[in-house]
């Protein structure tokens, strides 16, 4: 299976279903935040043959959902909502309360069990913990007191440990815990962390130096990981593979490229040319990443995926005659 979940496509007939009333069947890549339509989605198939489903929610300001569950975080009206049972026909609505800030981002740790929601202009973040039983807010971190601004997060697979960057004169990468920061490496533009799926290393980019260092989270060791022929490093993120081999993928900006790298070994797996330019390297469903996010309503969505090849696939744009009204479109293939 591709998908660690399914979800129910039920029937969608001649008539569309409001929001929160279409029951959903089949392989489900992921629920995802569409931010021209403002719904939540879910990417029914595989890459290379999927598609959007119609709005589960819609009329939203923001919204993320925890990797391979049917939960999420909602803004919806000015209010932090937790939402869950996205699978079925009457989706669940819980306020959570002390919310501090409207965020600019929520990341996630892989079990779904903590949320962090960031705001780089307020310089804070803060956690959510409690899922997927009763979501509980805690205190928000202030990082301004380390003296640059404030540039990424990141949370291990348990969601036990948190990384922050900032950039600056004397900007670095820190763990965070119980509100007090430990200096793990110095670097003037930290651009983007990604934990080790053991939890081991922190992988940090510097896109000042086009390298990427490996922290040793145990012992304190470095490693420096070169990245020649990427100019526009953009973007990290740290995968095992089914040979239980440490990958990091980086996304080349402006390069027009992913690129996968064996950390043990250094050496270059893959080399992918892009036809478009890459603005993330988000998590996404099973061994797949997004690419670039819908910014507009006839913009594709691009994801990178493992499988049924690596490659580049495309999510066909939404086309609605009216609000939650699809028409059929072609799925994507694999540039």
């Amino acid at each position: 299976m591709r998908s660690a979940f399914l979800l129910l496509l039920g029937l969608f007939g001649a008539s569309c279903l409001p929001a929160q009333q279409t029951t959903l069947s089949g392989p489900v890549e992921a629920i995802t935040f569409d931010g021209p339509t403002r719904s939540l989605r879910a990417v029914i198939g595989f890459p290379g043959s999927a598609s959007f489903g119609p709005a589960l929610m819609d009329s939203l300001e923001f919204a993320s959902v925890a990797p391979h569950q049917n939960y999420g975080i909602v803004f919806e009206g000015g209010k932090c909502l937790f939402v869950s049972d996205l699978n079925l026909k009457k989706i669940s609505k819980v306020a959570i309360a002390n919310i501090t800030a409207y965020p600019d981002g929520i990341v996630w740790s892989a079990n779904g069990s903590l949320a962090i929601l960031y705001s780089r202009a307020a310089r804070l973040f803060q956690t959510i913990g409690g899922f997927p039983g009763t979501p509980v807010a805690e205190a928000a971190i202030d990082v301004s007191s380390l003296g640059g601004e404030l540039t990424a997060i990141a949370v291990d697979a348990s969601g036990k440990q948190i990384a922050v960057a900032v950039s600056g004169a004397d900007g670095g990468v820190y763990r965070s815990a119980d509100g007090q920061f430990t200096r793990l490496a110095s670097m003037a533009k930290p651009e983007s962390l990604s934990f080790s799926s053991d939890g081991q290393t922190l992988y940090a980019l510097d896109s000042a130096t086009g390298q990427v260092t490996a922290a040793s989270l145990g012992g304190h060791g470095f490693q420096t990981l070169d990245l020649p022929g990427i100019a526009n490093p953009i973007a990290i993120q740290s995968l095992a593979d089914s040979q239980n081999r440490q990958l990091l993928y980086v996304a080349g900006g402006s390069d027009r490229m992913l690129r996968i790298v064996d950390v043990a070994s250094q050496q270059i797996v893959m080399d992918l040319p892009l036809n478009f330019q890459p603005t993330s390297l988000d998590p996404f469903g099973t061994g797949s990443f997004v690419l670039a996010s819908r910014s507009q309503s006839a913009n594709p969505l691009w994801l990178f995926a493992r499988t049924p090849q690596p490659g580049a696939y495309f999510v066909p744009a939404i086309q609605l005659r009216r609000p939650d009204h699809r028409i059929p479109v072609i799925p994507g293939r694999p540039r």
